[in-house]
């Protein structure tokens, strides 16, 4: 008798100790489930982290269906709305046709103001009819979960302070715009600044010193020993160049070609020029470096094979 009370006191143990457990199991998991179902959609955790992501709510805006107030819009404050990122319009003046065309052509998106919500920053050009096309950029926020304007990137013509790209990076905002340099016009840019600024109180501060670089990148052409000539073949990215420098003597002639029509190519230095089937030839005037400029025009890679011959 004392032997079976012994056992049924152990097996009543057990019994008590695995039903504990797995009511301690099941409150744990109950609180799991509450803990994450009141987590923010907008908020998520990082693994391991201990942070918490940035809030992404302004991406759901529709910058390319939206209203913009653009500086170069000929009346003050006019207000302008894109439609699949683009407005124009074409009317009749006194002897002319008025013409006005603005793109918001990039976003991107970062947090500015460390307010761990994130910003989007939009480029847009703008032509009003004649040869120029002036870029801005648009720097909005939310508030009230709605969009509101942070600030603006002054922007220029083309070659003259025009905006290419703008990113953030670990907080700061980076803008590549273009520079005509010593020799460059408003249509053709030699360099390309990017500047840093700090946006956080909502102007633009400007932090480190500009950095510059070619337009294009640029090599040395060697011809091979006896030769006067050779072939070079290049794969350009849309909308890029490539520039080559070849030394010759006054008197002698430059030929340069290219196997397609959709790259162009031209000579940078002044010389007597003939235009030939996709390329040139040159009487070159004096003895000295001469740099072949080969550029893609295109919105695709483009492969390229390039000639050039002196004689």
């Amino acid at each position: 008798m004392d032997m079976q009370r012994i056992l049924a006191a152990v097996i009543a143990a057990i019994l008590l100790t695995t039903t504990s457990c797995s009511l301690l199991k099941s409150t744990a998991n109950a609180n799991s489930g509450s803990a994450n179902t009141n987590t923010p959609d907008n908020v998520q955790p990082e693994a391991a982290s201990g942070k918490v992501t940035v809030d992404q709510a302004i991406r759901k805006v529709d910058f390319k269906n939206f209203t913009y107030e653009p500086s170069c819009a000929y009346d003050e404050n006019k207000r302008i709305t894109v439609k699949n990122g683009e407005y124009s319009y074409e009317k009749p003046a006194d002897g002319y046709t008025d013409r006005f065309y603005f793109k918001a052509f990039e976003i991107s998106y970062g947090d500015l103001n460390g307010d761990n919500s994130e910003e989007a920053v939009v480029l847009t050009e703008c032509n009003t009819g004649g040869t120029g096309n002036f870029t801005e950029g648009f720097i909005y926020t939310l508030k009230d979960r709605k969009p509101v304007l942070f600030t603006k990137i002054p922007g220029g013509d083309r070659a003259e302070g025009g905006l290419r790209t703008a990113r953030v990076d670990n907080g700061q905002l980076i803008v590549e715009s273009n520079d005509p340099g010593e020799t460059g016009g408003a249509c053709c840019p030699e360099f390309i600044l990017t500047t840093h600024y700090d946006v956080s109180t909502g102007k633009l501060k400007q932090v480190g010193k500009v950095d510059r670089r070619g337009i294009f990148p640029t090599e040395r052409v060697k011809f091979d020993k006896g030769s006067t000539g050779t072939t070079i073949r290049i794969k350009i990215p849309a909308n890029e160049g490539h520039r080559y420098i070849v030394g010759a003597r006054g008197g002698q002639t430059l030929d340069v070609s290219v196997n397609t029509d959709k790259a162009s190519v031209r000579l940078l230095e002044d010389a007597q020029t003939t235009d030939v089937t996709n390329g040139f030839s040159a009487t070159l005037p004096k003895d000295g470096n001469y740099t072949i400029e080969v550029s893609n025009y295109d919105d695709k890679p483009l492969d390229v094979v390039l000639n050039i011959k002196i004689r």
